[in-house]
């Protein structure tokens, strides 16, 4: 995935017309030709509720475009797990 802006990055998904997929929040980190774009995101379930998840995205700036270097996408559990971890260690 190549892109030209890091708001191009989008996570909304749809299926045969139905939402599978919506984004609720997201956070960009930029440094040295590098970035990190953070998705929350609900993705439905088999039973038709919405699960949470966390969608860690890493890209690098190769001349004037955003190439997608990895990612990895975290459950809710393990996402909240990583919010605790990152609050312990670095308290207020």
């Amino acid at each position: 995935m190549t892109i030209a802006d890091l708001d191009e990055v989008t996570y909304d998904l749809e299926v045969d017309g139905e939402e599978v997929r919506r984004e609720t929040a997201r956070a960009v980190w930029e440094r040295s030709g590098w970035a990190t774009v953070a998705i929350a995101f609900a993705e439905r379930a088999k039973d038709g509720g919405w699960t949470s998840k966390l969608a860690l995205l890493r890209f690098r700036r190769i001349h004037d475009a955003w190439s997608r270097q990895s990612h990895i996408t975290l459950g809710d559990g393990d996402a909240r797990e990583l919010a605790q971890f990152v609050g312990r260690s670095f308290p207020a």
